[in-house]
């Protein structure tokens, strides 16, 4: 497992073990690792739940894949493809959407976790439905071709959100230096999906440099924090991004400090692992987008809303001046 996620550490952000404590009552769900889900308390999730789960909105996954016979999962995927070696058109996207790795199942598992079925955990918008595209290979690399073609095939698909959970490799170069897979990300928010991209794991920005083009770009960028309220030391500042906030991705410490989701491994079923990085912060996002969705909010009230109810006594770290705080979904929802 640990050579498995240094693999893929390089392109996809956030892959490190744990979970943390000050988890939520076990009463707000049937699931049976439901009191270990630290980043439901911590942005207010169940609270929210009152107002809306994400019934009829669609998140769209551009990732690993996702573990289509997972007990926490299958209910929730309505479509799913491989857009590997697709060139960047998506119609050439076929085949299966399955995960060849767990990182996808992960992500998926944090914004739209079948809640009260008495397994597993829950996702923020645990009624939302998956529209899955595999932009990854089994060794866990990825071209901006097909990352482009994946977002805009699940964009197709219905998604109204799209989480981009990528590693500094293909996102944060691509957003500094003009790349094409901003393509990607203007092709989802002018067809009406709110992009919600992971800032990524290494503080590459620790001297200003490299995150000023982030203003530039219609999305969420999400940095993360432990169970603290404290953002984690790998994660890379938000820069000028026009929408900027943190939330839950965990510290990278023990078992007890990070983020427990839906997992694949080869050859295993119904698989959790936890990790930590960017990429389970921007899910936690993902979720919450979807539930404002489903409360009737447009596309820029959603976005709005989010940043709005952001909690400010959440500090963003440095290099990240335009960051609003933390998640706060119970108060984006009304909830509280």
């Amino acid at each position: 497992m640990a050579g498995a996620r240094q693999k893929i550490a390089a392109v996809v952000a956030g892959l490190a073990v744990g979970l943390g404590p000050g988890g939520v009552s076990a009463s707000a769900s049937n699931d049976a690792s439901f009191d270990k889900l630290w980043g439901l308390a911590q942005i207010g999730a169940p609270a929210a739940w009152t107002k809306t789960t994400g019934e009829g909105i669609r998140i769209g996954i551009v990732d690993t894949g996702v573990d289509l016979t997972h007990e926490d999962l299958a209910g929730r995927v309505v479509a799913h493809t491989s857009c590997v070696d697709s060139g960047g058109d998506q119609t050439k996207c076929q085949g299966t959407g399955q995960d060849v790795f767990g990182h996808g199942s992960h992500v998926a598992g944090t914004a739209a976790a079948v809640r009260d079925n008495g397994v597993g955990v829950a996702g923020v918008a645990p009624e939302a439905s998956l529209v899955v595209a595999r932009a990854f290979t089994e060794s866990g690399s990825a071209t901006e071709d097909d990352v482009i073609a994946s977002i805009k095939w699940v964009v197709d698909h219905g998604a109204k959100v799209v989480n981009l959970s990528l590693g500094e490799a293909l996102f944060v170069t691509a957003a500094t230096l003009g790349s094409r897979l901003v393509e990607g990300i203007d092709y989802a928010w002018s067809h009406g999906a709110v992009p919600v991209v992971s800032s990524g794991n290494e503080d590459v920005f620790g001297l200003g440099i490299g995150s000023a083009e982030y203003g530039d770009l219609d999305a969420l960028v999400v940095g993360a924090t432990g169970p603290d309220k404290q953002v984690a030391g790998y994660s890379s500042p938000t820069g000028n991004a026009k929408w900027a906030l943190v939330a839950p991705g965990g510290s990278g410490g023990g078992d007890d400090e990070n983020v427990l989701s839906t997992w694949w491994a080869e050859g295993k079923a119904n698989q959790y692992e936890y990790l930590a990085g960017t990429s389970m912060a921007a899910p936690h996002v993902s979720g919450a987008v979807a539930l404002l969705l489903a409360q009737g909010l447009s596309q820029q009230q959603a976005v709005d809303r989010l940043l709005e109810t952001a909690d400010q006594g959440v500090a963003c770290g440095p290099n990240s001046p335009t960051c609003r705080g933390g998640l706060d979904v119970a108060a984006a929802t009304g909830a509280r």
